[in-house]
């Protein structure tokens, strides 16, 4: 995936710790997930612009659920359980 997708050289993503190649894989993910939502709320919206042919207009959630529409609760972390794991990857840097 980190050279199809992510667009990475042989070199480069050998070069590259794998939290930032994790990193990048996400903002790919999240990235692709947006445009989706836009096509959603444009389709939402031009089907309830159809005014009198639109028999029942729609929300954004009734015309299509997509897989990021489930939100599942994530554990909440303590000020010393953020730091272990933090502690964890030495290849993050600190500002």
């Amino acid at each position: 995936m980190a050279f199809s997708e992510l667009g990475l050289t042989e070199e480069a993503f050998f070069s590259m710790p794998p939290s930032h190649t994790y990193l990048m894989q996400m903002h790919r993910v999240r990235n692709i997930e947006r445009q989706w939502e836009q096509t959603r709320e444009m389709v939402v919206m031009i089907h309830n612009m159809a005014g009198k042919f639109a028999k029942h207009p729609l929300s954004v959630n009734d015309y299509r659920k997509l897989s990021f529409d489930r939100v599942e609760s994530f554990p909440e972390w303590t000020k010393e359980e953020a730091e272990e794991i933090i502690r964890k990857w030495p290849d993050i840097k600190k500002n």
